[in-house]
């Protein structure tokens, strides 16, 4: 008993410094490449815009098989946009191209950032706006992995000084798993707010709560189905 006393308060100090690092590593985060990368993403939002620079499809690749693809329009034109521009999904404007079909590729700072067409317009991967949302999801749920990783350690201190208790067989408890839940919906969130180049912190912002509000509606219909079957 001694013993396994001991190795759960081991773990518990050092679940305890992973925490400190966590929140270290997350203020770091979003102290310096977050806002960088937001400041990179509201320049480019404010610089004029272009019709862009002629160019001509030669080759596309428009393939999704459900859990990702394959989204890339290469064209010819001026050196500083001919070559393989990649994208991250198919719409507005990869889903509508055909080859020979002329198009206007957006540069910015040596990247092509923009393809055009038909008065439609689609971001690159190469676009600023893709990474503040990145930053921000990494930014925010590593404090809150820490405060999980505190909250974890608080716990294992709990049971060493209470050894008659079979807590590990009631399992988790429901904050931490609520805590758990909360890293899942923030680093989702990021991924959201990326993929739809929204650079605007509120946009992180309501992707959190429509995902937390989502993820609340789907436990608590999980929660009433197990409680109505019979024991």
């Amino acid at each position: 008993m001694v013993d396994k006393t001991w190795e759960l308060g081991r773990r518990a100090w050092g679940l305890a410094a992973l925490a400190l690092l966590l929140v270290l590593g997350g203020a770091a985060v979003l102290a310096v490449p977050y806002r960088h990368s937001l400041s990179t993403a509201r320049a480019y939002e404010a610089a004029p815009k272009t019709r862009g620079i002629p160019a001509v499809v030669r080759k596309l690749e428009n393939y999704s098989n459900g859990h990702g693809g394959t989204y890339w329009v290469e064209v010819a034109g001026p050196p500083s946009v001919s070559g393989r521009i990649t994208l991250d999904d198919s719409g507005p404007v990869l889903s509508r191209l055909r080859k020979g079909d002329r198009i206007g590729v957006v540069g910015w700072h040596g990247r092509c950032t923009e393809i055009t067409f038909d008065g439609h317009v689609q971001q690159t991967v190469e676009a600023p706006t893709m990474i503040p949302g990145l930053y921000l999801g990494v930014g925010l749920s590593m404090p809150a992995a820490g405060v999980l990783a505190l909250y974890t350690a608080a716990w294992l201190r709990r049971g060493t000084q209470e050894p008659t208790r079979r807590r590990a067989a009631d399992g988790f408890p429901l904050t931490g798993k609520m805590i758990a839940g909360a890293c899942v919906v923030t680093v989702v969130s990021g991924i959201a707010a990326s993929g739809e180049h929204e650079s605007d912190p509120l946009a992180f912002v309501v992707a959190w709560l429509l995902l937390a509000l989502i993820s609340l509606t789907v436990w608590a219909v999980q929660h009433r189905i197990r409680n109505r079957r019979p024991g």
